[in-house]
């Protein structure tokens, strides 16, 4: 995962590059012209830019998931 739109719901970091709802529409040739948030939706250029902005780390989110 590199450029798109990232949203931290607990335990998991979703990302698209085109996110629809009945409410809203991201998409990459719009992504300037929204105000971020959009429904917990944020651009990052970066994986790891979106892990620092939602403080994620995955090895830690995925403790205790393995059976």
């Amino acid at each position: 995962m590199n450029q798109g739109f990232y949203k931290y719901e607990l335990p998991i970091l979703l990302y698209g590059l085109k996110i629809f709802d009945a409410n809203y529409y991201l998409d990459v040739e719009n992504k300037d012209n929204n105000t971020y948030p959009v429904d917990g939706w944020y651009w990052f250029d970066s994986e790891e830019e979106a892990h620092v902005y939602f403080n994620y780390n995955p090895e830690q989110t995925n403790e205790g998931l393995e059976n």
